[in-house]
C-alpha cells in the first residue's frame, strides 16, 4: 500500500502526499481521552495505547511529542469530528503530516457485525476483544487488556489500511 494518503470516498482529506512503503500510520480515536495505534503502511500493528489530556491546552502542548513518539509517522488518520479533532488535525498539519478524518460509523460498518454494534457500549466491548486478537496475530500482545479507546484506534487503523486507504 503506497498511496495511503489518497482519500477514499467519504473521507475528509487534508494533504495528498503518498506515504512511502515502510512509513508509519498513526490512527487516533480522538478525544481528551484518546486511543493511539501505530501501524506499518503494510498494516502490521507496531503498538497501541491510550492517553488522557486534562484540557485542550495540555492537548495542544502534547501533540508535537505524539507525532514523533514513533519514528517515521507519515500519515495520521482521525476517527472523530468537532473541535477536539480540529486540534489534532491542525497540529499534524503544522508538523507537515497528511491527515484524513472518518466517523466511527464508517469503519464499524466494515469491522463489526451488526449484532456486535447494537449500542456504542457493545461496539466498544467487541472492539476490545478483536483488538487483542489483532495484537496477538501481529506478535504484539499487550501486557494488559486495551481500553476501548486504544482498541477502537487499532480497529480503525486496520480498517483504514485494508479498506479505506487502498
Amino acid at each position: 500500500m503506497t498511496e495511503i494518503a489518497q482519500a477514499p470516498s467519504g473521507a475528509i482529506a487534508h494533504g495528498d502526499a503518498p506515504a512511502p512503503s515502510g512509513a508509519v500510520v498513526l490512527a487516533i480515536d480522538v478525544g481528551l481521552k484518546a486511543g493511539l495505534a501505530w501501524f506499518t503502511a503494510e498494516g502490521e500493528l507496531i503498538r497501541a495505547r491510550s492517553t488522557r489530556f486534562p484540557n485542550r491546552t495540555v492537548l495542544k502542548k502534547a501533540l508535537p511529542a505524539i507525532w514523533t513518539e514513533q519514528q517515521g509517522v507519515m500519515q495520521v488518520v482521525l476517527e472523530g469530528q468537532g473541535e477536539i479533532a480540529d486540534i489534532f488535525r491542525k497540529s499534524a498539519e503544522r508538523a507537515s503530516i497528511p491527515v484524513q478524518q472518518f466517523s466511527a460509523e464508517q469503519w464499524r460498518e466494515d469491522m463489526l457485525l451488526p449484532r456486535q454494534q447494537r449500542s456504542g457500549k457493545q461496539a466498544k466491548a467487541n472492539a476490545e476483544t478483536i483488538a487483542m486478537q489483532i495484537a496477538r496475530a501481529c506478535g504484539k500482545p499487550p501486557k494488559c487488556a486495551y481500553d476501548d479507546d486504544a482498541a477502537e484506534a487499532i480497529l480503525f487503523g486496520l480498517w483504514f489500511l485494508t479498506r479505506a486507504g487502498s
